[in-house]
């Protein structure tokens, strides 16, 4: 669901506290305050993925998942839970806590929808992406699909946001200049549009020091 301000400030109170609750009321505003950049005309069908920020003992902490090998597109990679909006999905919105609930399990009712990101094209199965930024503050026993996760990735906040933790490669052989972003986190490597994602929602929020 999606809360305005005092709502979000009450319902954030109750389950964490302290720098982490101030961090992400300040990511509400941003993201009520600001007009997202929308990628329109492209001829790409729409999607819509969730960007579940989880509170943790550890800190504020970035969900996502590895795919499976079975599935058509993107086989092995790091991403966000989401999908093409369906045309039984109210708006993009529900299309992200649908496309969560389906792969991860993840129950709407749990998701305090905070706002959304910049558009997100993606440049090899051509979707525009809207990327549906979801604070859970009592995350749950995660019940993921296994005909499309190989395993859910939890990373902490702090450590993606470190300096240097991004990489940054331009690359530009067919005359077009492209920003490929990439973090490296464990034994894991987050790129394509779910490092673009990470990218955008740092770039708004700020570095390490605003992001507990």
């Amino acid at each position: 669901m999606t809360i305005d301000g005092d709502a979000f400030s009450k319902s954030a109170s109750h389950s964490i506290s302290g720098p982490s609750a101030e961090s992400i009321r300040r990511l509400h505003a941003l993201l009520q305050s600001r007009e997202r950049a929308r990628i329109a005309g492209s001829g790409a069908r729409e999607a819509a993925v969730l960007v579940p920020i989880v509170a943790s003992p550890r800190g504020l902490e970035l969900l996502c998942f590895m795919r499976s090998t079975t599935v058509l597109e993107h086989k092995g990679e790091v991403c966000f839970p989401g999908g093409a909006v369906e045309p039984d999905d109210a708006d993009v919105v529900s299309a992200a806590l649908r496309e969560a609930n389906e792969e991860l399990g993840i129950e709407p009712r749990d998701v305090d929808v905070i706002g959304m990101l910049d558009d997100v094209l993606t440049t090899v199965s051509n979707y525009v992406i809207v990327p549906v930024v979801g604070f859970i503050a009592q995350p749950r026993e995660l019940v993921p699909d296994p005909r499309e996760v190989a395993r859910p990735i939890l990373a902490p906040l702090m450590e993606l946001a470190r300096r240097g933790s991004e990489k940054l490669e331009v690359r530009g052989s067919d005359g077009k200049t492209r920003h490929v972003y990439s973090y490296d986190f464990g034994a894991d490597r987050i790129w394509g549009a779910t490092a673009r994602i990470i990218h955008n929602l740092f770039s708004l929020w700020g570095e390490s020091g605003a992001i507990l």
